[in-house]
């Protein structure tokens, strides 16, 4: 067997691992190597706050000093705390290890995440998502609607968000949607309405 066949079993083994929890406890190494090479530093803090290491309480150092690593704007305790309630993993996904890890990676970005990490977990999910999933990636054009600062761009983004999903082209629902991701933003960009919407621009200093 080639050294290349062998490398391309071994990353099988590892996706195969990650994904298939079936219930079982997370191995997070293994998820973590299967996870998007951009997401993985986002996982350690995931790890941290949701104690998937098996500590018996949250290591609010640790956390604190994954979250600067990070070079996030906010890494005080109340952002933490914040932090931890917007990255559970959803009961249901535990059965799935490498989606419920990618989705509590994305939500925690989008909650906290600088604008570029904001932006690379963006391309990550509509990789990770597949077309048939249009509520999903919907959701996550909506999100890049939200934080561009560009009337156009908004406007391109959410008729994408539209294609992907047609409930949300209704512009009223695709309003109350954009509402909805705008709240769980904490820091800008993308923590107020977009002007696409009638809302205010981006206002330096907000959080």
């Amino acid at each position: 067997m080639t050294l290349r066949a062998r490398a391309l079993i071994g990353t099988f083994i590892i996706v195969a691992s990650a994904a298939s929890g079936c219930g079982r406890r997370m191995d997070v190494a293994a998820v973590r190597g299967a996870l998007a090479p951009d997401s993985r530093e986002a996982f350690d803090l995931v790890v941290a706050l949701q104690r998937l290491d098996g500590r018996a309480e949250t290591d609010w150092a640790r956390a604190e000093q994954l979250c600067r690593g990070l070079k996030w704007s906010r890494c005080d305790r109340p952002a933490l705390e914040e932090m931890q309630r917007h990255s559970q993993l959803p009961g249901a996904a535990r059965k799935d290890h490498l989606a419920a890890a990618a989705l509590a990676v994305a939500d925690l970005t989008w909650a906290f995440g600088s604008e570029d990490a904001a932006r690379k977990m963006f391309r990550t999910e509509l990789d990770r998502i597949p077309e048939s999933d249009g509520p999903r990636r919907a959701r996550v054009f909506v999100r890049f609607g939200v934080i561009d600062s560009n009337f156009d761009g908004q406007a391109a983004l959410f008729a994408q968000a539209c294609v992907a999903d047609p409930n949300v082209c209704d512009r009223d629902r695709l309003m109350q949607v954009a509402q909805h991701e705008v709240r769980a933003r904490f820091v800008p960009p993308g923590n107020v309405v977009p002007l696409y919407f009638g809302g205010h621009p981006a206002i330096p200093g907000r959080n």
